[in-house]
């Protein structure tokens, strides 16, 4: 796999799905007001299950992120099409200096799903 390819996923896979389970195990574990979060019955229902069905309801959130997230790589690096719809994506990854200015520019055509999930297997990341 590509260096700056493999950088990329494996910074989708830290941001994405590593930060966002962060963010959804704190989420369903503090005490919510009902009418400001749009979650309660999910996360009263999370709270009320024993710590072993807690811990497959995170493995099936996890597989969801990833899930989505391999689907969504493969409508953007074209191993996917879209629903009714003729667009197509493109995606460059572009390594940028200190400064922000462009340095190297790298196309991901049919890469980036097969990569993401290469790396997903390759780590053994699967939650479920």
């Amino acid at each position: 796999m590509n260096q700056d390819l493999e950088e990329f996923v494996q910074a989708v896979y830290r941001t994405v799905v590593k930060e966002g389970m962060a963010d959804y195990k704190d989420i369903y574990e503090e005490e919510v007001d009902p009418s400001v979060n749009a979650y309660t019955d999910c996360i009263a229902f999370y709270q009320q299950s024993s710590e072993a069905d807690q811990k497959r309801m995170r493995q099936m959130m996890e597989q969801t992120i990833i899930d989505t997230v391999s689907h969504v790589f493969g409508i953007i690096d074209g191993s996917s099409g879209l629903s009714g719809s003729e667009i197509e994506a493109k995606l460059a990854l572009v390594r940028v200096d200190e400064a922000g200015e462009p340095v190297e520019t790298m196309e991901t055509d049919g890469e980036l799903q097969e990569s993401f999930l290469g790396y997903i297997e390759e780590h053994d990341l699967h939650a479920l």
